[in-house]
């Protein structure tokens, strides 16, 4: 059995015996007698630090012994000194402490169960089984940050597993023997739970817990949370978003929301008449198109190369010009270092022009499909390509099918 040192008032450091070393795939596992150096437990992240001379990247449980990840050898035998990092497991604790605080009041103040808790090196969420509004997202981050600011107590005690079906609780495991612990925030007020992880002494120590987002997710809520400094860097980083928004829109920070719906809506109104004066333009360029089009075999051969524009606007264009029904588009656009090709057919070509499309991605090296009456391709150009070429080696092929 390995002793847990980090449960005496949440102890960095400890002196130990190594009792076993084994190599293993990345480095060497290394088994002590006692460790200050938590292992990843009840979705809790491990701590990392040193064992001697030797570096700790992760600890594991595996029963009632904690294995390091260590990146060099350690004799067995010797005694040797852990040390826990300190930013590590601060951080870590204040995200599990903060994790009890929201989950204890979900339930006291919705009634809702947490059903699942995970932390990560840059988040954490847990999912509540009861589907949460807005409003009660925003009471749930005001009462946990009251019980911050209370600074309450936390309290562990250990009791037998047969003791814990005369102890009300928020949550307990199921099947549990041996020592147990049990976690009370403000002696259960705020919350009661077995775990095994490690928290702080009082709530204050959080600091500052920040509901950053949540969502319906399966039924119930997902919410995303940060404590201490990652809520703090979390809101710095909000604010450098509001200040920069702020000075692009010459707003006060309070109205740069208002600013940017302002300019979204005025964006919109200006995209539609773009597209209304686009829609116009393409409609005497199809014109135009069309009469100076080749008649092959009854059917009038349209193509065109554009400098600029985009696919949609191609595709436009080909509509218009594809409502004669003896129609056939073959239009391209260099955009940048992307030619941009549709192809369409009016309703009286018998031609399919998902068979044609394959010649051309074949000719200009591209990638496109679509059905017998509509398709549309893209590819890139190089500095060496001939485009102009190319399309005119397009509209001789094209000749060639339409005059069979």
């Amino acid at each position: 059995m390995t002793k847990r040192a980090y449960y005496n008032d949440g102890a960095l450091s400890c002196e130990a015996v190594v009792l076993d070393c084994v190599a293993v795939e990345g480095g060497y596992e290394i088994l002590t007698d006692v460790t200050s150096i938590f292992p990843e437990s009840g979705g809790q992240l491990s701590d990392t630090g040193r064992i001697g001379d030797a570096v700790i990247s992760h600890a594991r449980e595996d029963g009632e012994l904690v294995w390091h990840m260590a990146d060099r050898a350690i004799e067995k035998g010797i005694k040797v000194t852990i040390v826990a990092d300190q930013e590590p497991r601060m951080d870590h604790t204040c995200q599990h402490s903060g994790e009890h605080i929201l989950s204890g009041l979900a339930s006291k103040l919705f009634g809702a169960v947490n059903v699942g808790f995970h932390m990560a090196e840059d988040y954490a969420t847990i999912d509540l089984d009861t589907l949460l509004t807005h409003e009660q997202i925003q009471q749930l981050q005001r009462e946990a940050n009251r019980a911050v600011q209370r600074n309450v107590p936390v309290s562990c005690v250990v009791v037998q597993g047969e003791e814990l079906e005369n102890i009300t609780l928020r949550k307990q495991a199921k099947g549990l023997t041996g020592d147990i612990r049990i976690v009370y925030f403000d002696e259960g007020n705020v919350d009661s739970c077995t775990c095994c992880g490690t928290h702080v002494a009082l709530s204050g120590e959080i600091g500052y817990i920040k509901i950053t987002s949540h969502m319906k997710y399966k039924g119930g809520t997902r919410i995303w949370f940060a404590c201490g400094m990652r809520a703090v860097e979390d809101s710095l980083k909000n604010q450098d978003i509001v200040d920069t928004l702020a000075v692009r829109f010459s707003a006060k920070a309070e109205d740069v929301v208002s600013a940017v719906i302002r300019q979204g809506d005025e964006l919109n109104a200006a995209k539609h008449q773009l597209r209304e004066r686009t829609q116009q333009l393409q409609k005497y360029v199809a014109a135009e198109l069309l009469e100076g089009a080749e008649n092959i075999n009854g059917t009038r051969l349209v193509m065109s190369l554009q400098q600029g524009g985009q696919m949609n606007e191609l595709k436009t264009l080909a509509e218009k010009v594809t409502e004669q029904p003896d129609a056939l588009a073959v239009l391209f656009a260099k955009n940048g270092d992307t030619l941009m090709y549709q192809l369409a057919r009016g309703k009286g070509v018998k031609h399919s022009v998902r068979e044609l499309i394959q010649a051309v991605n074949a000719a200009v090296g591209g990638k496109g499909g679509g059905r017998d009456d509509f398709a549309q391709g893209s590819a890139p150009i190089s500095g060496a390509s001939d485009v102009e070429g190319t399309v005119e080696q397009i509209r001789n092929y094209c000749k060639a099918v339409l005059k069979g």
